[in-house]
């Protein structure tokens, strides 16, 4: 009886929830002139006290005002996009635009949940003769076309930030030590040499920030060798191995940073924000790490701080390498199939995309993707980052393109290999052996005919 009475519960708790989901999802049929009693809904990424939430709320309000009668609702889920996102999305409902990194809307998009967007981005921008695709930055618009079989060439994200990994510096502090940014390996290490001399810890770190961990070796690879090459061995092709020399002299770099004591003492366990604060206070002289580091840190800079920013050295000696490389990440939104206000929804995503809002995201210490868009005074440079003879990719093609093999075999091996757990050569090492284990795993895992004990 009480097995039935638990049971029955369930249930009808799992139906309150459906329909909970049905009624806050309830909306009119649009059209594009916005009819009194229309609701657009926007699941977005950021809390709503950051800069972004308040820069969309106050584009939100002009976008009403066009529209009278019509309502922006803004979910701001702080980074559980998905989460929220996938009830909806199961029970039919989904809301009209939805905001993630376009890495994790890839996931989505793979799975054709995304309306493709090909003719809206060959039609007008907001305001302007040039047809929408045209006018953001060359090549960013391209880094998550669609790429699976039923999705290849085919656009269903729009990219409105970008963000990438540089090396801040404090100008004033340079300047003081006559230093100049490096381009370089051998100026990078004369850089923290010189910064070393002079009692200053050259390199900021929180070593408890895997991510920021990786980084290192991450591109290090691309000075070594080229991406083309990484991704091939990645994907475990004939005749490579991460036992050839450019892999290693890649890890020995990085080791060679923590002989050489440049990064800040105690980074092994420090926890962010901590080293970010060293730096801004001057105990550090370097800080490796992403373009959100300017909005991050702007209400703790001293007084007339001036920050800069450098992209990382070429190492010398090695000509096949892709020491142009840039990587680069996107904020994106994109409009989920059965959304209800298609034609509303493009509008607005035309409108926070246009000259005049990307400055004003621009004044938030955000690097936008509108061309001809300034890029923040604190990132001063970085549109030339961002073009050509410099090759934007994600994440360097290397671990989001191979989700799987990073988890499983590079990711923990190359935080180790920062944190000075295992040398260059053991790391090398330790990733060949689990990269082999790990292909045997998934060819056990393809193979129909394995019996149940196959593989132990």
């Amino acid at each position: 009886m009480l097995k039935s009475l638990v049971k029955t519960l369930a249930v009808l708790l799992v139906l309150f929830a459906v329909a909970v989901l049905l009624f806050h999802g309830k909306r009119v049929t649009s059209t594009a002139s916005g009819a009194a009693g229309e609701r657009l809904e926007i699941y977005y990424m950021y809390h709503e006290d950051e800069s972004q939430s308040l820069w969309l709320k106050a584009a939100t309000k002009k976008f009403e005002e066009m529209h009278p009668g019509l309502t922006v609702d803004i979910l701001f889920a702080g980074r559980e996009v998905l989460g929220k996102l996938r009830p909806r999305m199961i029970i039919g409902n989904p809301p009209d635009i939805v905001n993630q990194g376009g890495d994790q809307l890839r996931v989505l998009q793979d799975d054709e949940l995304f309306e493709q967007l090909d003719g809206e981005l060959n039609t007008p921008a907001w305001n302007d003769t040039a047809a929408w695709k045209d006018t953001f930055i060359p090549g960013v618009i391209d880094i998550y076309i669609g790429r699976d079989k039923e999705t290849a060439g085919h656009y269903y994200q729009i990219p409105t930030s970008v963000f990438c990994d540089e090396f801040f510096y404090n100008i004033a502090q340079f300047e003081k030590l006559g230093l100049k940014t490096p381009k370089t390996w051998t100026e990078f290490l004369h850089v923290c040499q010189v910064l070393k001399d002079n009692g200053i810890e050259p390199l900021a770190a929180d070593g408890t920030e895997t991510g920021y961990n990786v980084a290192w070796y991450t591109v290090l690879m691309t000075r070594t060798t080229n991406i083309k090459h990484v991704r091939a061995t990645a994907y475990n092709e004939p005749g490579t191995s991460w036992k050839e020399k450019c892999f290693l002299d890649a890890a020995k770099l990085v080791r060679e940073l923590r002989d050489k004591g440049y990064i800040m003492q105690g980074y092994e366990g420090s926890k962010w924000p901590s080293a970010q604060m060293q730096w801004v206070q001057g105990r550090c002289g370097i800080l490796y790490n992403g373009t959100w580091i300017p909005k991050e840190m702007k209400n703790k800079l001293p007084d007339g701080f001036r920050m800069g920013i450098f992209r990382f050295p070429i190492v010398e000696g090695y000509p096949e390498a892709d020491s142009l490389a840039q990587d680069i990440g996107a904020d994106c939104f994109a409009i989920p199939k059965g959304a209800r206000h298609k034609e509303l929804a493009i509008e607005f995503l035309k409108l926070v995309t246009s000259k005049e809002q990307a400055v004003l995201l621009s004044q938030a210490d955000v690097p936008c993707t509108t061309k001809g868009v300034p890029m923040p005074p604190s990132l001063a440079g970085l549109d030339e980052l961002l073009s050509p003879p410099y090759k934007l990719y994600e994440s360097y093609g290397i671990t989001n393109d191979l989700s799987g093999w990073y988890r499983n075999c590079a990711r923990e091996n190359w935080s180790n290999l920062f944190l000075g757990h295992i040398t260059p050569e053991e790391m090398i090492d330790d990733l060949q052996a689990k990269q082999e284990r790990y292909y045997e795993r998934m060819k056990l895992l393809a193979d129909p005919t394995r019996t149940r004990g196959a593989g132990r």
